[in-house]
């Protein structure tokens, strides 16, 4: 830790009340650190990936630590352990949280105290309650602050399975879609408190979770689920013999296309949007370097899932499940030639030229403020914006090279 580098940020116009009680470690470079962000007693900065706009304010609420983390302007952290974070502008995160890798809140989006994510992306203004392990989920819906998806109080999702040889976290969740989602103009999703999801699941648009019931189906668009319940019952258990595993690898190629679509739109929308600001174009780097890690964490989850099918394949024939172990045997045989194109992001070829076009007409020109600017779209823009990115989605699964391999 360096009193150099805290000369250096008090020169340049940042805030703290109590120097001596911040640290920042020689990592973290000055010049990502912006005039009027405040770094309150009990901070403690590391990561040359450090990015701090005007009016973020970190260690709100007691100690905070931040290793290669950005925040957008007006951003709060509250207190807790975070790092690979990313928080845009007017995000916030409460006291006692554990922000890892992969976590991405857009413009509003909030966590109260004691919250873990990983994996974790909240579009604008999705909330998440206290006591919550959010993992390895995407949240969409919601148009403004008091119109917002929502995850109750006391929620888990959960991401993790005893199959395999050493288990399994193949198990990322949907609620709602990017293609949709980035528009700001979809109903609300609301999952209740007290209560989860066993992943991997996919929750519609405007449909509510009610609150005090572990849910293990998918779910459409605006219905009022009231609880499941499963038979009290014992079974013989072997944890090498995994069923329905095609369909849990198609759910993570999904997955996986969404991430490649928000990825398209960061690269494509977000960027230009930015305009020559400096630290905007930087914070939407960060964010698109999530989702690129976000993108490669699935991959791996996948690689380990499938790593297992081998005895499975044994167990399947077996008991006479031969087109079943057949599907196992051709996606474990697959994988390794898929892989690289499955982790790029840039593999899918542009498939929706006229969209595309008419999408970046639509931008402003020289930059401006993002969420402006998508409520002020016309409905052809939207429309024809999200035929693009279906047509990246579609692309990636369709593609030859990757998705393809393992799901035809």
């Amino acid at each position: 830790m360096s009193e150099t580098q805290k000369q250096r940020l008090a020169a340049n116009g940042v805030v703290m009340p109590e120097p001596a009680a911040v640290q920042v470690a020689e990592d973290v470079n000055p010049e990502q650190i912006e005039s009027g962000c405040v770094l309150y007693p009990g901070v403690r900065l590391q990561g040359s990936g450090t990015l701090i706009r005007s009016g973020a304010r970190v260690g709100v609420d007691g100690p905070a630590v931040l290793a290669d983390c950005a925040l957008g302007r007006d951003a709060t952290i509250g207190s807790g352990s975070f790092s690979g974070c990313v928080l845009l502008d007017g995000a916030s995160f409460g006291p006692s949280g554990h922000g890892r890798a992969g976590t991405l809140f857009e413009e509003g989006a909030s966590a109260a105290h004691a919250v873990g994510t990983k994996q974790t992306i909240l579009f604008p203004w999705a909330t998440m309650g206290s006591n919550i392990n959010g993992c390895d989920m995407l949240l969409a819906g919601g148009t403004g602050p008091k119109d917002h998806s929502e995850v109750g109080s006391g929620f888990i999702h959960f991401n993790f399975t005893p199959f395999g040889p050493v288990g399994d976290k193949v198990t990322a969740s949907r609620f709602g879609c990017v293609p949709r989602g980035v528009w700001l103009s979809e109903r609300r999703i609301f999952l209740g408190g007290a209560g989860g999801i066993v992943g991997p699941l996919t929750i519609g648009y405007g449909t509510v979770l009610a609150a005090g019931s572990v849910y293990r189906r998918d779910r459409g668009e605006d219905v009022l689920v009231v609880g499941e319940s499963l038979p009290a019952r014992e079974l013989k258990f072997d944890p090498l013999l995994v069923r329905r595993g095609a369909q849990r690898v198609l759910k993570s190629l999904e997955y996986q296309a969404q991430l490649v679509a928000l990825h398209r739109w960061y690269a494509e929308v977000r960027m230009r949007v930015a305009g020559p600001d400096r630290l905007q174009r930087s914070l939407m780097e960060a964010a698109m370097a999530a989702l690129e890690g976000a993108l490669k964490e699935r991959v791996k989850q996948l690689e380990r899932f499938v790593g297992g099918f081998e005895e499975s394949v044994h167990r399947l024939k077996a008991l006479g499940h031969d087109g079943e172990a057949g599907d196992l045997a051709r996606i474990q045989e697959g994988l390794s030639a898929a892989a690289p194109t499955l982790c790029d992001p840039l593999a899918v070829e542009d498939t929706h030229r006229p969209s595309r076009a008419a999408l970046m007409n639509a931008l402003p020109a020289g930059g401006g403020d993002y969420v402006t600017w998508v409520r002020e779209c016309d409905d052809a823009t939207r429309e024809r914006g999200q035929a693009y990115l279906e047509s990246v989605v579609d692309g990636y699964l369709a593609h030859p090279e990757g998705a393809a391999r393992l799901s035809s």
